[in-house]
């Protein structure tokens, strides 16, 4: 029995992420497939267009087995981090044979040079990147660019063949970024998962305009913005575009939730809640979330006072060396008030359990397999789990769980606050929201 692994967002799920599933499938010949999902908000900062059960039921009926969360506290962080926690999860399981991700490049072996490079950190990189760090750009860009200056002085071993202009080419791409973390953190673990490279059709991963059948989820969550008609939601259609777009089962589900008010959510669908957070906190408050650093909380303040968009808002804070995204990012985690002392604590244990968000009848029969082998607590009833299994927990480790579970639960609570119609408003959807089960 062999068992693929997907890292994902499906925000929606669409054409491009139908071949990732097929081509996987065909290259390691897996039995079963397992994804590890964001849930309501994202890696780059911004709330799903969709809610997270929405999304599930798109991916098992594209073939997905067996769909799990990945907590807030790491679907919203950096690439690292979400990385380390998509990956530690996948790992926890037990089971997962491959792990595969669509990136700029299908060579594994140029991935697996640089992630190993990453791995090992030798001193002259620390040296480079505090000195690149000091030029005034984000981490990122700082960190590619001391991984070129490094290859072209001292050499990086398996990477003989590739110029530094070639290398940093490379490093541009978002999704070559990704698998550089997802292998890094393979090799940390010592995990036994496979690391397995497609590489990505059709459109980039920045492409804006719809461009064919294979377009890029921000193409299409831009067309579906600009094809929304405020005024008249109960008459809400997608167009031909944006149907090309979109396998027909996960195409029904979409229309269905836009239709019926339960999105497309935005940043902006919480403005009024962001501006009184930041108006109503400190500058002190602001100092302990995850991600503000540097003084950045004056900026911020400052921004909160003057700005009556969430547009004009990140436009009025970033800067060269604190990108769009990295805004957004902090401002999910002033949403929820996640500081950077319980982000320190989570990026040391990894996800604490694994959330069920849905299966079909071949991932009902996997979650046995995954109970035989895996210590990681699985969550289908979230009642039932807290008052059952936290109490047989360690306290230090219980208070962790608690904590890393209380994040998901008013992450989803303030996320339906999008929603259109007051009353798919209402908050604790976790506790009563059914599992997503595929029916064969």
């Amino acid at each position: 029995m062999k068992i693929l692994g997907i890292i994902t967002e499906y925000n929606p799920f669409h054409n491009g992420h139908l071949y990732h599933l097929f081509k996987a499938k065909e290259i390691t010949g897996a039995d079963y497939v397992v994804a590890v999902m964001s849930g309501n908000f994202l890696q780059r900062g911004e709330p799903a267009i969709i809610n997270k059960w929405a999304r599930t039921k798109m991916a098992l009926d594209a073939g997905i087995d067996l769909i799990i969360e990945l907590p807030f506290v790491f679907s919203t962080q950096d690439a690292n981090g979400f990385a380390f926690g998509a990956v530690k999860l996948l790992d926890s399981l037990q089971v997962i044979d491959y792990l595969c991700f669509g990136c700029e490049t299908d060579n594994l072996d140029t991935l697996y040079s640089i992630s190993n490079f990453l791995h090992i950190e030798p001193q002259e990189y620390k040296e480079l990147i505090v000195y690149n760090c000091k030029s005034g750009y984000e981490f990122p860009k700082a960190r590619s660019q001391t991984i070129c200056d490094y290859h072209r002085i001292f050499g990086i071993d398996g990477l003989e063949k590739i110029s530094s202009l070639e290398l940093s080419k490379l490093l541009k791409y978002p999704n070559n970024i990704l698998a550089l973390e997802y292998i890094k953190h393979l090799l940390n673990l010592k995990s036994k998962i496979k690391p397995v490279a497609i590489k990505r059709m059709g459109a980039s991963y920045h492409q804006k305009n719809i461009t064919g059948k294979i377009s890029s989820a921000t193409s299409i969550r831009n067309e579906i913005l600009n094809n929304l008609s405020p005024s008249k939601t109960d008459l809400f259609m997608l167009n031909d575009k944006i149907k090309l777009t979109i396998p027909p089962s996960g195409f029904s589900v979409l229309e269905r939730e836009l239709r019926e008010g339960r999105g497309p959510i935005t940043l902006d669908s919480y403005r009024q809640y962001i501006l009184a957070t930041l108006r109503r906190m400190s500058l002190e408050d602001i100092s302990r979330i995850q991600g503000v650093i540097e003084g950045l909380e004056n900026r911020i303040k400052k921004a909160s006072l003057k700005s009556y968009t969430v547009e004009q808002l990140i436009n009025s804070i970033k800067t060269r060396r604190y990108t769009r995204t990295k805004i957004q990012r902090i401002i999910l985690h002033l949403m929820m008030n996640l500081s950077k002392k319980d982000v320190k604590i989570f990026n040391r244990c990894g996800p604490l359990y694994a959330r069920i968000l849905g299966f079909s009848k071949k991932g009902k029969t996997l979650l046995r397999t995954i109970k035989k082998n895996s210590s990681t607590s699985l969550i289908s009833k979230l009642s039932n789990y807290l008052r059952q299994t936290i109490s047989e927990e360690n306290n230090n480790v219980r208070n962790r769980l608690i904590k890393m579970l209380d994040y998901d639960i008013l992450a989803t609570d303030i996320y339906v606050l999008g929603n259109k119609k007051a009353e798919d408003r209402v908050a604790r959807l976790d506790f009563t929201h059914k599992i997503v089960i595929k029916k064969d």
